[in-house]
């Protein structure tokens, strides 16, 4: 009985937290409205940063071709390779520089920083191919107190399940990240299309800090564009996505690869939702951001956690519970009973039904973002949140192991 009240009371909490969730990020999402400042368009004051490693050349030069169309300075770094990589960024007249050995995409940037001289840079990836005006654009974002401005992944859809569920994945992170850019934060620019203010960043992608990244004393590769947007926003500066841009990438190949790159992406998650919750960025963020930050952090570990309880009071507890009741000669307890059984199970089910309701409307939100293939792109989006659950709890009970250069 007792574990039974706690299941309900837990439950119940969790259950109107969520709907608040839902029902807020569903409505910021679909009201959200681009801020734009037409004063800060000129492109020329942008370098674009392209790290590469074993990209392929044939997908490299359509990457290529689409930043050649945004009228910026561009310099391609090969994180320990040349060849073909410099010859592509030759035949579109780009600067390319080299690293001696492989370091990762942190000293990649970091060696480009050093010829960055432009009020403005912007950090590519290898796979990641800009539409006609990106920069310009992003630009637009920029007000006197923004320090970065990212654009909105989109996945290519190329008829794969993991491309379909790769995509509802990043829809329904646009839902989160449009609600908080109301209120000027998001949790992170994406590494696939960014733009910083210079000045902001330069000195800190110099640093060890950020080359020489280390969790836990152990060197890390990984999360450069969370540790990024971490310190734009730790430093007093607003850090957004502009919706109206939509840059193109591909997704993983096969399902290994794809769950080893949402572990990875989720044990830098675990440890940046410690590290902004307690080192001060969350602070000033602001409310609402902390607010989405312990929810989204929080949530595998209360479903999980609530659905095995559950299932324990149903095999072992439940049915005894009635079977002790049934045999009750005390009316006074029999009816207690009876009607607390009763109106906890009424409460459970309420709660579970708005929380159902409120799902629904953030369903809604993420069918809103979604551009083609809705049919698709929703039922095989199933699979990709089946495969991040059991990620995010990998990468809880695993968080310290950054070092992987999986999926580079």
């Amino acid at each position: 009985m007792h574990l039974f009240l706690l299941i309900i009371i837990v439950g119940s909490i969790f259950s109107v937290i969520s709907t608040i969730f839902y029902i807020i990020n569903s409505y910021r999402s679909v009201k959200y409205k681009q801020p734009l400042n037409e004063n800060l368009s000129e492109t020329g004051g942008v370098t674009i940063v392209i790290p590469v490693y074993k990209e392929d050349p044939a997908f490299f030069e359509k990457v290529l071709s689409a930043v050649q169309s945004q009228g910026t300075n561009v310099i391609v770094v090969g994180d320990g390779c040349t060849y073909p990589y410099s010859d592509i960024a030759a035949k579109h007249s780009f600067t390319f520089l080299a690293t001696p050995q492989r370091g990762g995409k942190r000293k990649a940037l970091a060696l480009a920083m050093h010829y960055v001289k432009s009020q403005f840079v912007m950090f590519v990836d290898s796979d990641t191919i800009l539409p006609d005006g990106a920069v310009k654009d992003l630009l637009s974002s920029f007000s006197e107190d923004t320090g970065g401005v990212g654009a909105n992944l989109r996945i290519i859809e190329d008829g794969r399940v993991l491309s379909y569920a790769s995509e509802f994945v990043e829809r329904s992170r646009e839902v989160v990240l449009r609600a908080m850019n109301h209120n000027g934060h998001v949790m992170i620019l994406d590494g696939g299309a960014a733009i910083y203010r210079t000045d902001i960043i330069k000195p800190f992608v110099l640093s060890t800090d950020f080359y020489d990244y280390k969790v836990l004393g152990r060197k890390s590769v990984a999360g450069d564009d969370r540790q990024l947007t971490s310190y734009v926003i730790k430093n007093g500066y607003k850090a957004i996505k502009n919706y109206n841009v939509n840059v193109l990438t591909p997704s993983q190949k096969t399902l290994s690869s794809y769950y080893r790159q949402q572990v990875r992406w989720a044990r830098n998650g675990w440890y940046y939702f410690f590290k902004d919750l307690f080192g001060g960025t969350a602070k000033k963020a602001g409310a609402f951001y902390t607010f989405e930050l312990i929810y989204i952090y929080l949530l595998p570990i209360f479903f999980l956690g609530l659905s095995l309880t559950e299932v324990y009071f149903l095999l072992f507890t439940h049915h005894d519970s009635y079977y002790r009741l049934a045999l009750s000669h005390d009316l006074s307890y029999f009816l207690t009973t009876f009607f607390t059984l009763g109106f906890l199970r009424f409460t459970r089910f309420a709660t579970t039904v708005v929380n159902g309701a409120s799902i629904l409307v953030f369903g809604a939100a993420i069918r809103n973002n979604i551009a083609r293939n809705r049919l698709k792109t929703f039922a095989y989006g199933s699979v990709g949140l089946i495969i991040m659950f059991i990620a995010t709890m990998h990468g809880l009970v695993t968080f310290w192991k950054q070092g992987s250069w999986l999926t580079r």
